[in-house]
């Protein structure tokens, strides 16, 4: 073999990246785990362990809520109920920041907006939380939604 050849990697190499791919694993474990939901947890690891064995959810639309299958029917609501024109404040968990990027995109073409610009939306949808303005809220599958205003500015 000259010293031009690319050598073949070693068993340190090999070990090296299987350290690396076990790492990897357990950082994305660790960002399912919420402990202050300990159900919400145990389902989320339920639908991973699901998904690296190849089962995927049986709605395919449903397919970018892995984190969390009841938050799709939430956003379907919120979109029925809220005109195409409007702002919408959604207030989700914190994590994982896939709540906000699901919202944006189900909810397009409305304006979603994040709770430091509620005073700026129409509507305020709050998923599996009672925090809102006002009395009144309609209660839709999991959440609440208010409607702040009258018709979209």
């Amino acid at each position: 073999m000259t010293s031009r050849e690319p050598r073949a990697p070693g068993a340190r190499g090999h070990r090296l990246r299987a350290a690396l791919a076990a790492i990897c694993l357990l950082a994305l474990a660790a960002s399912l785990l919420s402990p202050n939901q300990p159900e919400a947890t145990r389902a989320r690891l339920r639908r991973f362990q699901s998904a690296l064995a190849g089962h995927p959810g049986d709605r395919p639309e449903a397919m970018g809520f892995w984190f969390d299958p009841d938050y799709l029917g939430f956003l379907d609501e919120v979109g029925r109920r809220v005109p195409r024109a409007a702002t919408v404040a959604v207030l989700v968990p914190p994590r994982p920041d896939l709540y906000k990027y699901q919202a944006n995109y189900r909810l397009a073409p409305r304006r979603v907006v994040e709770e430091r610009w509620l005073d700026e939306a129409d509507v305020v949808a709050t998923y599996k939380s009672e925090i809102g303005r006002g009395p009144g809220g309609e209660a839709i599958p999991g959440g609440l939604l208010w409607k702040r205003h009258s018709e979209p500015r």
